[in-house]
């Protein structure tokens, strides 16, 4: 699935939720959008409390679990198949990013299959409101002429005749 829509209008991802029926479920979810320019690109830039990189050989596996709080999970190496409580099984591979937010019901399985170590970046979001964008681009305390952010917005702007984006 591409995350870019035909429109540009929004970055979608993959999204685990535990349902009313007290299973997980997989959904398609809209990220909001903080920059980009329509057509072309998409920016989404969210608050995190906490990232965590990890690395697990293949065969590990976890029993039914849910998360403490919401995150993204982004697959850099290997394959993790995320088993739910219909029978269903999705592998994720490099590149996939899935929001975990399964916080009720009894989760999902976890197992690492393929021949490769699975390598995850875990980016843990605020429990309230965890998709809430965040529309700075600078980090607390960095003015904007010292944010790379804001920089290379303004290099665009100048290369493209001065139309933002």
């Amino acid at each position: 699935m591409s995350p870019l829509s035909p429109t540009g209008d929004a970055f979608r991802i993959l999204r685990m939720a535990g349902g009313g029926d007290g299973e997980s479920h997989f959904d398609i979810v809209p990220l909001p959008r903080t920059g980009g320019t329509p057509g072309h690109s998409v920016q989404s830039r969210l608050f995190a409390t906490d990232v965590e990189i990890s690395d697990s050989l293949p065969g590990a596996f976890v029993d039914w679990h849910g998360v403490s709080s919401p995150r993204l999970l982004v697959v850099l190496s290997g394959e993790l198949e995320i088993g739910l409580g219909d029978g269903s099984r999705h592998v994720l591979r490099k590149g996939d990013i899935v929001l975990a937010s399964d916080v009720t019901g009894r989760g999902h399985t976890s197992r690492l299959v393929g021949t490769e170590p699975v390598r995850i970046m875990t980016v843990r979001l605020p429990a309230e409101n965890s998709l809430a964008p965040k529309l700075n681009p600078c980090p607390p305390g960095v003015a904007d002429a010292q944010c790379v952010s804001v920089r290379l917005d303004k290099a665009k702007a100048v290369a493209g005749g001065g139309q933002g984006g």
